[in-house]
């Protein structure tokens, strides 16, 4: 009966919320329509455009105000403004920009008129000195108006910013600002935390469009795609508006793409860069074969209409790492002491090679606008990384060699419709996004040597692990062949969507008035990951016996079976050179060439091996792993929303809105169970669920000025982050270890309860500076958890409809699954920022602009933990929890730079500094891990020529060399990871004709 009720509630919510959509739809289509019929009406309006006086650059980000009123407006990326409904009468009309002298004058507003009012600002400067904005400047200001402007608590990095001195790519530009801080490999940034939160909540937009996420088990985007040559201007939101997708706690990432500007004529304007690299890395080969090309023309035609941008980017880069992992175990009871299990080192040469294009094309309408815009990526990262896995527990040595090709190709299109009605401000949007990776031809390749010599470690507290290979007989003679694993993997996301916003304004009086704002949103996306996984359980063992004839007779080797050694495969010519500093060595380095000819041995032979008795076990097609993990299914989001910016006068503005939002998940999973055979054949069957999850989001927000210089912002939102892909597959698996993998696709949405306040000082002299907290309470944040069940009473945890006599459940099994936390977390901070440009100190000095900026974060949450116990004779496990960070959660971030233009020279220094990053979960204190201090120094140079727009330029990226390393609380900082790429260098030529 409850769940009778439970269907027939679920449907009738599902069709008030249908009713509901359909009569806003409705509503928006009415009021089209009349706005239509009623297009010839005129109302009165000011409009026009504010430029900087000297060069004609556009303002984007000019506060217009009508003096003693609540009407006003900020100018768009375009330097465009637009005041609508103005009652009849005369006003004074007032335009300020920081870094510019404000104007003022009386405009008289007629019944029907449009007055067409444009603004032509001077910069501040030294009173009889001349006035040049320099490059940094320009760019600082232009950053410091867009923020101002903005009715959200958000950062950004203007376009003059990111074109003068660009980052190395997008993610390096984003992490220069407060609250912010990368995450890197190979020393390239691919993703950002925001305010202590994981990227993946975080929502990536290009053009105001979400990027599609590239990673097959979360809903983060690699950043690293996105070139920051080809970006009009990055914005960081981290406040919301009942407009804005409500799927994100931390912060919204928005890139927009470069649009065209006017060249004289029709011939386009033409950039051209070349640009060459260096890695010091000390073990790296190929330190300089690192490039990059853009190409770029654009041009406005059709006086000025219709805009074409075009820009194609192909870089290569040498991402080589040195890096360590390390695995421990807490030493008994003690909260203190701990043992080393393993120790891994890795030699990662990264060969990235990407190639970027992005074309947008605008057409400009009497009070309007279509947009086309496309952005596309195709990188592809070849990998041949030797490994050596020092096993202190077992007392083995393990020698691999895997090599990888793995292809990132990412598609955004969007298409814009904006116009300006005589009732409403119309604006239309669809976009199509699409990211697949690809790997094709994946394989690893390893020896084990047993008796090590690690022996003398184990079960001994507190052993430093560079002490462990100084320990390594290497006895390579007795390093075995052991497993050979070959694969391919494609995972896929594509959405579409279409949006429609549409707003008006409503003048109360000339001191009170509002922009009403409503609208809807309609995603469809689909997934899919799909792996394919040839294998064996060794071949070291009877059943190989065919296996290792193949390749002793293959490669003619004087052995006899089961005793194929490394130095057969070794490569005398390499060498590991001075490995992390010397701190650890790597030995017996695995030739490449032998072993891919062995791979296409076992390729070429896989038929005859599958049909030799017992031979598929030490290589074969591997049933269990070559679909387990297998998905794909659709999400459709939905949403809608109304809200109102309400003004009184130029000192309050008040921001309500509520939205309502959507998500229906329908996933296919595999459910199976394995034997000693699932290797051959895996018992298994498919299934879908389907889920909905909706929710009403209420936001406040409230700016209050009371003076020129001072504001105060104040927001309150409501905000989602739904769950990772991987966690809701309804994926069930039982190994032949008394083990469970059981997916929760009964999971709820992380909600947050998110507070900010943010106090803005703002003056020509001083620049912008601004101090603010947060708070965001967090309730069902999604954690991992393992507990154990005994006997039938694991039964709900297996597979409906596979539970034979032989299958069902016997003994404790250990169940891992994803729930919601039952407590609320919360996570706060403060974040600090001052942006200002030493326009008044005398000669060069003039020239300095500097920023800085400092964040603290704080957070608290309750970590799951399942604690086993012996009492007597019986095994007890008792559930309890820790409490601890966020995971990737920073204590302290820093951001400085300092930059100096005197005339066509500019140079920019910069540090980041950051500490204590929470990166690893333990009941165990000492086995819980943060990283160490972290303190990056780079620099920018650039010096224009006097030939056909001819600039050169060069960076340094990591000066200092810093490493990412990750220690455990034991042992006083004993590491558990560590990772080193070392210093790059740039250097380069650009054109610009």
């Amino acid at each position: 009966m409850n769940l009778i009720q439970h269907k027939a509630g679920g449907i009738m919510s599902r069709d008030w919320r249908l009713f509901l959509f359909s009569s806003l739809l409705n509503f928006i289509f009415v009021f089209l329509c009349t706005s239509i019929f009623l297009y010839g009406k005129d109302s009165e309006k000011i409009t026009g455009t504010v430029k900087d006086a000297k060069t004609g650059e556009k303002l984007f980000g000019a506060n217009i105000v009508l003096v003693g009123t609540g009407m006003g407006n900020s100018t768009n990326i375009d330097g465009s403004y637009l005041i609508s409904d103005i009652p009849v009468g005369t006003y004074i009309i007032r335009v300020t920009y920081i870094g510019y002298k404000s104007q003022s004058l009386n405009i008289t507003v007629k019944e029907n008129e449009k007055i067409v009012q444009n603004f032509n600002l001077e910069s501040v400067g030294i009173e009889g000195s001349e006035v040049i904005v320099t490059a940094q400047a320009s760019g600082q200001s232009q950053a410091i108006n867009q923020q101002l402007s903005s009715n959200q608590i958000i950062n950004v990095v203007s376009a003059a910013k990111i074109q003068e001195l660009p980052d190395a790519n997008a993610a390096e530009s984003v992490g220069r600002l407060p609250g912010i801080s990368v995450l890197r490999s190979g020393g390239e940034g691919n993703a950002v935390v925001i305010r202590g939160l994981q990227p993946k909540y975080n929502k990536i937009l290009i053009d105001g469009v979400q990027m599609s996420s590239s990673n097959p088990q979360d809903r983060g985007s690699d950043l690293s795609t996105i070139s920051s040559n080809m970006l009009e201007g990055i914005q960081v939101s981290k406040s919301m508006t009942a407009d804005m997708d409500a799927d994100v706690i931390g912060g919204t990432v928005n890139f927009n793409l470069k649009e065209a500007k006017a060249n004289t004529g029709y011939i386009p304007l033409f950039n051209f860069l070349v640009q060459g690299s260096y890695n010091n890395l000390s073990n790296v080969y190929n330190k300089f074969n690192n490039y990059k090309y853009v190409i770029s023309i654009e041009n406005r035609y059709l006086d000025n209409l219709f805009g074409i941008f075009a820009q194609v980017d192909i870089e290569r880069k040498n991402l080589t790492s040195n890096e360590l992992g390390a695995a421990y175990t807490h030493a008994g009871v003690s909260i203190e002491d701990y043992y080393t299990t393993s120790l891994g080192l890795y030699y990662i040469p990264r060969d990235r090679q990407r190639y970027n294009g992005a074309l947008v094309l605008d057409y400009k309408l009497p009070e309007g606008k279509l947009k086309l815009s496309n952005f596309f990526s195709s990188g592809t990262t070849k990998s041949t990384s030797r490994y050596e896995n020092l096993d202190v527990l077992n007392n083995q040595h393990l020698f691999q060699l895997s090599n990888s090709k793995s292809t990132l190709n990412i598609i955004t299109n969007a298409f814009g419709f904006e116009q300006q009605l005589p009732l409403f401000f119309m604006d239309v949007k669809f976009s199509h996004t699409y990211s697949e990776v690809k790997n094709p031809n994946d394989w690893t390749v390893n020896f084990l040597q047993t008796d090590a010599g690690f022996g003398q470690f184990n079960n001994v507290a507190d052993v430093n692990p560079e002490d462990i290979p100084k320990a390594a007989n290497n006895n390579f003679e007795q390093a075995i062949i052991n497993g050979i694993v070959t694969g391919k993997s494609f995972s896929k996301e594509q959405a579409v969507t279409a949006s429609l916003d549409l707003k008006t304004n409503l003048n109360f009086s000339n001191y009170i008035n509002a922009e009403i704002k409503f609208g809807g949103k309609f995603r469809y996306q689909s997934r899919l990951f799909e792996n394919d996984l040839f294998n064996g359980g060794g071949l070291q063992f009877g059943d190989a016996q065919y296996v290792n004839d193949l390749i002793i007779n293959y490669f003619n080797l004087p052995v006899p079976r089961y005793h194929i050694s490394l130095p057969y495969f070794s490569d005398p010519n390499f060498s590991y050179g001075k490995f992390l500093d010397g701190k650890y060595n790597m030995v017996g380095p695995l030739d490449y060439g032998k072993l891919s000819s062995l791979i296409d041995l076992m390729k070429a032979h896989t038929q005859d091996i599958a049909a030799k008795p017992g031979a598929a076990q030490a290589y074969g097609h591997n049933d269990f792993e070559s679909t387990s993990n297998n998905h794909s299914g659709i999400e459709r989001q939905s949403a809608f929303y109304v809200m109102s910016v309400i003004n009184f006068g130029s000192e309050i503005t008040f921001i309500p809105g509520v939205r309502y939002q959507n998500l229906q998940t329908s996933y296919k999973g595999v459910r199976g169970i394995q034997n000693r055979l699932s290797y051959l054949t895996y018992v298994n069957y498919d299934t879908t669920v389907t889920q909905n999850h909706g929710f009403w989001l209420p936001n406040f927000s409230l700016r209050i000025k009371p003076f020129s210089w001072f504001d105060i912002r104040l927001s309150y939102t409501k905000s989602l982050s739904y769950p990772d892909f991987i966690a809701i597959i309804p994926r069930i698996d039982v190994s032949a270890s008394n083990g469970i993998s059981w997916n929760n696709f009964k999971l709820l949405p992380q909600r947050s309860t998110n507070y900010d306040i943010y106090l803005s000082f703002y003056e020509n002299t001083i620049g912008l500076f601004t101090i603010g907290g947060f708070l965001k309470q967090i309730n069902d944040l999604i954690y991992n958890w393992q507990f154990y069940k005994s006997g039938m009473n694991a039964l709900p945890y297996f597979p409906p409809g596979l539970i034979t006599s032989s299958t069902k459940p016997s003994g404790v099994y250990a169940i891992n699954t994803y729930v919601n936390n039952s407590k609320r977390v919360d996570d706060y901070g403060m974040e600090l920022d001052w942006q200002t440009h030493f326009w008044y100190l005398p000669g060069p000095l003039s020239g300095l602009v500097f920023n800085i900026n400092y964040t603290h974060i704080f957070s608290k949450a309750e970590y799951p933990y399942t604690n086993i116990k012996i009492v007597g004779r019986k095994t007890v496990y008792v559930d309890t929890t820790f409490t601890d960070r966020f995971l990737d959660q920073p204590d302290d971030i820093v951001n400085f730079s300092l930059g100096f233009d005197y005339k066509d020279f500019s140079i920019r220094v910069s540090m980041l500094y950051q500490t204590d990053v929470f990166t690893g979960v333990n009941f165990w204190p000492q086995l819980r891990s943060h990283t160490s201090s972290y303190k990056r120094w780079d620099l920018s140079t650039k010096q224009k020529l006097p030939w056909f727009g001819i600039q050169i330029f060069g960076n340094l990226n990591n000066i200092n060399g810093a490493s990412d390393v990750s220690v455990i609380q034991g042992g006083g900082g004993v590491p558990l990871s560590e990772q080193q790429y070392g210093l790059t260098a740039d250097v380069g030529i650009k054109v610009e004709l």
